[in-house]
């Protein structure tokens, strides 16, 4: 009976289908992988949802993604069936291309694991932001030996997919075509074709829309729901345009973020720019330091038992520490940019190397040291292009960068450059010139210890009550940062500088939920013994509203032309922050996710609650949502109409 079917199958269907089932089961296999790495995050699921996830939702992702794959091998070798002519040629030509598009879809598929690791995201285009940098991503790759067991891992899979796909299309360009009549070769060609267009389709229900990246959330565990994805469907779905239009029209959107910002409309072109008068009496030197992937989650302050940062715990003891501060984005470019120029990350836009805005004009906080004489430099361990910092720092009111070329030779100690020390002591030799000199200084620094995969040196093991990665790599970093001040404490410039310190955004320890708040929860401390006393603000506050919380502490004249707010006269309702293709909101309870316009979960995330509140609270997710995309479309209108440089 079997054979009398398979008989009665044309033989490049066959090849189609054996074809098939091999692209799932790499699948599943990749799916069971991500799954057991990260099975702590099923705590509390059932079982029946994780065998959905990986059984009903993963199949069907797998299914789009295969069947997307074999579509045009399948018109290649459906031309000599319905010709009725011999179909060897063709197969062969169709295996081959089966062969490349799965050896891409093994890469995407291993590269997701660890990204899911990094990002508690699958796959996005966020893979590539280094590629702009091949010779640095090759350094990094090279220092790093998890790239490697990768590399093995793909070139292992690969050619084991190579070896089975090469054996199904010998078993079937061995075998002799049956012959069909016209007719059946036009049924047989249409049912095939129709069967491939809802496996791409995701669905017999033409009353439904096709397969998206709804369709993967069903559970309350946030792991599974991105369980069920085919990275390659995640990557692809991430190019889509990301322009915001949460509101009809940008003018409603720039009236609602005005309202909540407690602004009068300016009469510039920039409806948020305001004049603040200040008295302008002090002119401190003031030294910015980014402190990489400094997630709240690390700092002992939050987490006394880690005992990670017994310095930077000490710092916020005795300067202005903002308990309840926001990255603005997952990126170290998110970072920068809205710190020094007052605007939120837009999702996906990469602001410093964008085709949009990489040769725009923003005004911030370098030009309004600038107008006021402040020397301004930014430095790094690494190269000056990596995020095209040097290409847009420089014409945005930076006088140098000083990066990997500016240090000695023999300094450059792994694929990220110098070390922080040997950067710390750069920033102190420069600042000591400048201080002889007369002249005031802005000093922005981006550490690098705390990059995940950055390794403790061994003379420094010893100095450390933390054996583990990674709590002793942010005792590490703490330690530096110890050196660096002490060291400063002793220079003639100390007493009349302010020092900022900031993380960049957090790192993904301890996701509770698909958009990771560890991400996201960073420290903010305003230190300088001479200006202020010690101040606990326990508002929500973002990274946008440092400059002009500063400029307002300091009593600055200066231009906002931004979003951010003075912290100190203006309070926060929510904070709001994007994850790439994801935008969070929260308040002192919840936690807002929002997905796209079909897929929002609102948490009670104080308690680690899964319980989705979204339905159940619609006023305040309204709320929420509204007061974050009227900032984020009010921010793209800007940048769009080229309205966040200086106005005369």
């Amino acid at each position: 009976m079997i054979s009398r079917i398979k008989n009665n199958i044309p033989v490049h269907i066959r090849f189609l289908l054996a074809s098939l089932l091999w692209l799932l089961l790499i699948g599943f296999t990749f799916r069971l992988t991500l799954f057991f790495l990260n099975i702590e995050l099923t705590n509390n699921a059932s079982s029946f949802d994780i065998y959905y996830s990986i059984l009903n939702r993963g199949l069907l992702f797998d299914l789009h993604i295969s069947s997307l794959i074999l579509l045009l091998p399948f018109f290649l070798i459906s031309i000599p069936f319905l010709l009725n002519k011999n179909h060897r040629q063709l197969l062969r030509i169709s295996n081959g291309l089966i062969i490349v598009l799965g050896i891409v879809n093994i890469a995407v598929l291993i590269s997701d694991i660890d990204f899911f690791s990094y990002y508690n995201s699958r796959i996005t285009k966020a893979i590539f932001d280094w590629t702009d940098d091949i010779g640095l991503m090759l350094k990094v790759m090279k220092s790093d030996k998890t790239y490697f067991l990768a590399f093995a891992v793909f070139l292992l899979v690969a050619a084991i997919y190579i070896y089975v796909q090469t054996r199904i299309l010998k078993t079937f360009v061995r075998k002799r075509a049956k012959l069909f009549s016209r007719k059946s070769r036009l049924i047989l060609f249409f049912i095939s074709l129709l069967l491939l267009f809802f496996g791409i389709r995701g669905s017999f229900n033409f009353r439904r829309m096709p397969l998206n990246s709804n369709d993967a959330y069903f559970s309350e565990n946030p792991f599974l729901n991105q369980l069920g994805f085919n990275p390659v469907f995640t990557l692809a779905h991430s190019y889509r345009n990301a322009k915001i239009n949460f509101f009809d029209n940008d003018e409603e959107a720039i009236k609602t973020a005005l309202h909540y910002l407690d602004r009068k409309r300016s009469n510039t072109a920039n409806p948020f720019e305001t004049n603040v008068i200040g008295s302008d009496s002090i002119k401190p030197n003031i030294i910015l330091v980014f402190l990489e992937s400094m997630s709240n989650a690390m700092v002992s302050r939050y987490h006394p038992a880690f005992r990670t940062t017994p310095f930077l715990d000490s710092l916020a003891q005795q300067g202005i520490v903002f308990d309840n501060f926001y990255s603005s984005g997952i990126h170290t470019y998110n970072g920068i940019f809205s710190s020094l120029y007052g605007l939120p990350a837009i999702m996906h836009n990469k602001p410093m190397n964008s085709v949009e805005t990489a040769n725009m004009r923003f005004y911030g906080l370098p030009w309004i040291l600038k107008e006021k004489n402040y020397n301004t430099s930014f430095y790094i361990t690494g190269a000056k292009r990596f995020d095209n910092m040097n290409g847009f720092l420089i014409p945005n009111g930076f006088d140098r960068i000083i990066g990997e070329v500016d240090y000695p030779a023999d300094s450059i100690f792994n694929g990220w450059g110098v070390t922080d020390i040997t950067m710390f002591n750069r920033v102190l030799a420069d600042c000591d010139s400048l201080h002889k000199s007369g002249q005031q200084f802005f000093a922005s620094v981006l550490t690098i210890t705390t990059h995940d995969g950055y390794l403790v040196p061994t003379d420094y093991e010893e100095k450390l009550s933390n054996e583990e990665y990674p709590y002793k790599l942010y005792e590490y970093g703490d330690l530096l940062l110890e050196d660096f001040m002490n060291a400063a404490k002793n220079k003639e410039w100390f007493d009349n500088t302010v020092f900022v310190f900031v993380g960049d955004h957090g790192q993904n320890f301890s996701a509770v939920y698909d958009m990771s708040l560890n991400y996201h929860q960073v420290p903010l401390i305003i230190y300088s013994p001479k200006y202020f006393t010690h101040t606990a603000y326990k508002q929500p506050a973002l990274q946008q509203d440092i400059y002009p919380t500063l400029c307002g502490l300091l009593d600055f004249s200066y231009k906002n032309n931004g979003l951010g707010v003075d912290l100190f006269t203006h309070k926060r309702k929510y904070a709001y922050f994007s994850a790439d293709n994801k935008l969070g909101v929260t308040d002192d309870a919840r936690f807002l996710i929002f997905r796209s316009k079909d897929n929002i979960s609102m948490y009670d995330y104080k308690n680690s609650s899964l319980t989705n509140l979204y339905f159940d609270q619609p006023i305040q997710a309204d709320s929420m949502k509204n007061y974050a995309f009227s900032m984020l479309q009010s921010a793209q209108y800007l940048i769009e109409n080229k309205l966040t440089s200086y106005s005369e």
